[in-house]
């Protein structure tokens, strides 16, 4: 198995148990966890193929009213700018007005894509690799959001401070250090 798809296995399994916990604030019986699915674009005339999703249903329907994509990339530098642009575009031909996406990754963003992102309304996490090397402070002030923005975008992890293994971006732009938080938080839309 590769690294990418190895790194796309966790995130699903991270989805998985983050719903079955109740970790989203819905139901998880009205909402199910996809790997590699797919939705169609009316501007291709066939399937984009996305990596991990989470579709909600309401208890009758057929179809989800409300999709939340997951981009994984597993690279061995920052992911640029190009790739959430390439998300966006993706994310806007199966259906801006019911889809959320968050590009996810281990190693960080290029501050432009930060931005982009941001602009765009595309949640960022960045979930570094248990074992990776950190500088944990022995004080107990939280994460300033600059402390997030570098933890987004700086490659080396032994240049910021630890407050876990996971950095975020919600879809609004705002910064987090806990996982469950930003679940919670992206999912208010589809409450």
């Amino acid at each position: 198995m590769s690294k990418g798809d190895a790194y796309e296995q966790d995130v699903l399994e991270l989805v998985q148990d983050q719903l079955s916990q109740g970790n989203f604030g819905i139901d998880p019986n009205l909402a199910r966890v996809r790997h590699k699915p797919n939705y169609f674009s009316r501007d291709r005339g066939k399937d984009i193929i996305f990596d991990v999703s989470i579709e909600v249903s309401r208890r009758t329907a057929a179809e989800p009213y409300w999709i939340w994509v997951w981009e994984c990339k597993n690279y061995n530098h920052t992911v640029p700018v190009d790739d959430i642009e390439e998300f966006h575009s993706k994310l806007s031909q199966v259906g801006a007005n019911r889809t959320k996406g968050t590009v996810i990754t281990p190693v960080g963003f290029d501050p432009s894509g930060v931005e982009f992102a941001r602009s765009k309304g595309i949640g960022l996490c960045r979930w570094i690799p248990y074992g990776s090397p950190v500088w944990l402070m022995e004080d107990s002030s939280e994460a300033k959001d600059s402390d997030i923005f570098r933890a987004l975008t700086t490659l080396d992890t032994t240049a910021f401070r630890f407050y876990g293994f996971f950095y975020g971006m919600t879809c609004d732009g705002q910064f987090t250090t806990d996982r469950e938080k930003l679940l919670r938080h992206e999912f208010k839309d589809a409450l």
